[in-house]
This record gives C-alpha cells, structure tokens and sequence, in this order.
C-alpha cells in the first residue's frame, strides 16, 4: 500500500523539489495539494494531472486522508498548517526556516508526541552527497579530529531581488538561509554551540533585512565556527562554500557550480598537463601536504534528490512503533542558534545557550 501525501503550498518549492521528491519514491502517491493563490492553483494544476488541488490546507485533508502533508507555505503560516495536520492525525514534513519562535516549536513537537506522529523538518542538505560522505568519513575517523568550520555565501541578492514571500522578510540571511549552514555545522561537530557572537551590520541602511552577517560559534571540545554571509556584494557567486579543517587535512565543501583548472606535471609524458572540470550539484575535497584529491562530487543540483532521500527516512519511521522527533527538536536548537544570533547582533554581546 502506498503513503498518501499530500503537499500544503504550491510555490518554488513544491514545483523544484516537493513534487519531484514525491515522484521520485514508488511508494508514494500524492493524493492532493493545496494553495490559497488562485494563479498557482491553476499552474501546477496542469502539472499535478488528476491530483486533487485546494484553496485551504483543511479542505485538502477533509477530501484526501492523506498519511503525510508536506508543508511548504511561507514560514508564518508552519504553525497553523502544521498544528492543523497533526490534530487530523497526519505525519508532517516541514519546510525550514521551522518556526516564527520557540514557544510555537514547543508547541509543535509537543502536540506530534502526544499524537504519536512524526514531525520533520526538512533540512534537506544534509543528506546531500558532499556532506553525507564526508559526515561518514569523519566518523570514520579519516581526517583526525574536525577543530574549525568557516562557512561563507557571496551573491548580489537582497531581499528587493525576490519574486516570492522572502521579499518581506525582515529576518532574511541568517533566519531563511543561514539554518542550512548552521544545521550542517551541527551536524558535523554533532551536537550545538555552546556561544554565539554575531553581526548584522547595516552597512545597506536601504534594507531594512539582514543582508551582512557575520558571527562566531562556540562548540564544546574548544572547536569553533566562523559565519559570513554577503548578499550586497559584487563578488562572483558563491551559493555555499565551507572549509573544515580536521587534524589530518582541510576540508573544502562548494554547493553550487563548481569550475576547476588545475595544470599538474605529469611524469609519464615529460610535460605539464592541464585537468578541467565542471560540476553543477557540488564536489567535496580532501586538501594534505600541497595535494588535493575529490572525494565526493554531485554532477547535477540535489535539491530533490536529497528531499526524496529524506522522505525514504521518513518512510522508514513511520514504520516503527513510537515516532521519533528528532529532527524536529535538532531544527529547534537551530532557531535558538539563530535567535540568539538576533540578540547578539542586536545587544553587542556574546550570548551562551
């Protein structure tokens, strides 16, 4: 028998990634969508086929009985979608940023263990290909001990240049992007920092969002994160780009394209040779002693891929008996990294969690 899903929010998201995700997965079957915008109502109608689509999420799940709503509204609706889906008794997906603050997170994770339901939150990255081979090879103990994370973002896009909801946020890099980067840092250090001391400078007094962000993370065992996030600079694109160094070798980690001209010399032939590469997804390399080697790269982008890599772990929970939460309580400790950033920013002070 097939999980029935079905998917509260028809923007980029469902389109890009929610929808190819579910497609990708046989045993899944979506069974209805909702949007209350007409225009995307009618759009994705097309591509959805016979797939039932709705103006509110509680009509959807009266007619659908789906097991499972993917929640992929702007981040101010997460909690009235996703309290809706558990009290109907639905397992739920959520889309990060998680929620507006942490007393509606509490209240989220705590009415999914009462009903016994799993809530997700999809911090898809993760189980993308670069970080999940070198997650595994760092608990393998390949590279020695990680001590340092730096993780930075460059592109020329304020909130102006969105089409979508982001373009009223006022909490902008580091409460919509900045929870991939701080959930992957988690994720390799496992477990959450301990200080944090961080800047939003208004150095674009015309956004009103925070469009510079820069800030240290404290983590225990003396290890540290260093964050800048620029998204008012001239400087060529960099979507994601982390660097890790490990007692054994430095780590780079580029999401995004990823172009490389290297000449080496070559002792069979006697001469210089050059080596070329293009990589759209991303590409994980392992840099010792002058030397570099890939380890792990994705040809194409995995912003699906990595969902419906997601969705088979969620599959697999829904399985066992008692529900577990935590991903929904590992995407709470990111929103009180991130909130407590606001608060460092704004006070000037380092703020311990």
């Amino acid at each position: 028998m097939k999980t029935r899903v079905a998917i509260a929010g028809l923007g980029g998201a469902a389109e890009r990634i929610h929808i190819p995700a579910c497609r990708e997965i046989p045993e899944i079957e979506i069974v209805g969508a909702c949007d209350p915008d007409s225009h995307r109502r009618s759009t994705m109608a097309a591509s959805l086929g016979p797939t039932p689509v709705f103006a509110t999420c509680t009509e959807m799940l009266a007619r659908c009985a789906p097991d499972m709503v993917i929640v992929g509204t702007p981040p101010d609706s997460h909690a009235e979608v996703t309290e809706l889906a558990l009290q109907s008794g639905v397992h739920v997906l959520c889309e990060k940023p998680f929620m507006p603050t942490l007393e509606v997170a509490d209240r989220a994770i705590e009415l999914a263990r009462e009903s016994n339901l799993l809530l997700r939150v999809n911090n898809q990255y993760r189980f993308m290909t670069i970080y999940r081979e070198t997650r595994r090879r760092l608990r393998a103990g390949e590279f020695g001990r990680l001590f340092h994370v730096q993780c930075w973002q460059q592109m020329d896009h304020p909130p102006s240049k969105e089409a979508n909801w982001r373009s009223r946020l006022t909490r902008y890099v580091l409460f919509e992007f900045a929870t991939h980067a701080l959930d992957l840092i988690s994720y390799f250090y496992e477990g959450t920092p301990l200080a944090v001391n961080m800047f939003t400078p208004r150095c674009r007094p015309e956004f009103e969002a925070d469009v510079v962000v820069a800030g240290i993370l404290r983590y225990p065992e003396e290890r540290i994160a260093v964050l800048n996030f620029n998204r008012v600079t001239e400087a060529p694109e960099k979507y994601l780009e982390m660097r890790l160094d490990c007692e054994r070798a430095s780590l780079r980690l580029s999401l995004g394209g990823v172009a490389r001209l290297a000449v080496d010399w070559s002792r069979r032939a006697g001469r210089p040779v050059v080596r070329s590469g293009l990589v759209r997804g991303g590409q994980a390399r392992a840099e010792a002693g002058g030397r570099t080697r890939v380890y792990a790269q994705a040809k194409t982008p995995e912003f699906a891929t990595a969902t419906a890599e997601h969705l088979r772990v969620f599959l697999g929970e829904m399985k066992q008996p008692r529900r577990q939460l935590d991903s929904a309580l590992e995407a709470r400790e990111i929103l009180r990294t991130v909130f407590a950033g606001y608060e460092s920013a704004r006070t000037g002070e380092t703020v311990r969690l």
